[in-house]
């Protein structure tokens, strides 16, 4: 019965990732819907924590008018509740023109029932909990799908989840059990190979579609030489090459990601990776970052 039941659940997310359904047309018409306009900055962020003290407080205060014409990607880790990611995207989408978000670990934990939440008897699952923030950002108008904007850069999300492979010096299971609140009906081992082949159907969507500069982003970290903090295992809970394999791919010349609050600018083999992970308590009046405006450029604004 269990084996039926993830046969059902992949068929069915596979036919929504189809070409030829509704929810794929509409991500076809939401890429082309700014490529006709003038440059926009693109900003990055990521880990922004939004149910911990001083987030909100900190996006409240964001400009509303400073950023109307901008995009910002946010690359996971949003809120460790359905709520709290809600009310962030909905904040940024109050502020910028496009929202681009893929959801990390915490976004996809399911705690146990207590005084924020009971998100055991609102999801299944981890891939139930997932679908149901794709709905959402469709409700806010949050990307997350690949766009053009404007005639010179294009945006890709990328889907990811960690993998015991990811730890060179021993890729085999560890003892660490990483992100115990998720429940994967394929199993922890498993879940990235399920993540990342979610992002197939944007690849071809972005090779259809994308011109000019590409940044690509995912949560996880997409190379081994990125800097790791020192925890134990760390590694086995930090990545997949299989996100890399997949950027380069489509193209990117510029990776954003997040996970490990290590906040970096690496440039390796013809693509730069950069993490700018906001942390735990955002202090008041901390800039945003840019990473493009009309050509690949860093600073804050």
């Amino acid at each position: 019965q269990a084996l039926e039941l993830r046969r059902g659940r992949d068929a069915a997310l596979k036919a929504m990732m189809g070409a030829n359904t509704a929810r794929m047309r509409r991500r076809r018409e939401r890429c082309r819907r700014d490529a006709a306009r003038p440059p926009a900055r693109v900003f990055a962020v990521s880990d922004v924590h939004y149910d911990h003290a001083g987030a909100k407080e900190w996006a409240a205060r964001l400009s509303t008018t400073e950023y109307r014409n901008d995009a910002i990607i946010v690359a996971g880790d949003v809120g460790d509740t359905f709520v709290a990611v809600r009310y962030c995207l909905k904040a940024f989408r109050a502020v910028f023109r496009r929202v681009f978000f893929v959801p990390g670990n915490h976004d996809l934990w399911i705690r146990p029932k207590g005084v924020h939440s009971d998100e055991p008897s609102q999801f299944a699952d981890s891939v139930h909990k997932l679908i149901a923030l794709w709905q959402m950002c469709d409700d806010l108008d949050v990307d997350t799908g690949p766009a053009q904007l404007g005639p010179g850069v294009g945006v890709l999300p990328l889907d990811s989840w960690h993998s015991y492979l990811f730890d060179h010096h021993d890729p085999r299971p560890g003892t660490v059990l990483f992100d115990s609140w998720c429940k994967w009906p394929m199993g922890p081992d498993e879940a990235w190979r399920f993540m990342v082949a979610l992002n197939e159907p944007r690849i071809q969507l972005a090779a259809d579609e994308l011109r000019g500069d590409l940044i690509s982003f995912s949560h996880f970290l997409p190379r081994q030489e990125l800097p790791l903090p020192s925890l134990h295992q760390i590694a086995k809970g930090a990545g997949t090459v299989a996100i890399d394999e997949q950027l380069r791919r489509a193209g990117a010349k510029l990776h954003i990601f997040g996970h490990t609050h290590l906040n970096t600018v690496d440039e390796i083999k013809g693509v730069r990776y950069m993490q700018n992970a906001m942390g735990y308590g955002i202090a008041p009046g901390t800039k945003l970052t840019v990473v493009w405006d009309g050509r690949f450029k860093e600073y804050a604004a």
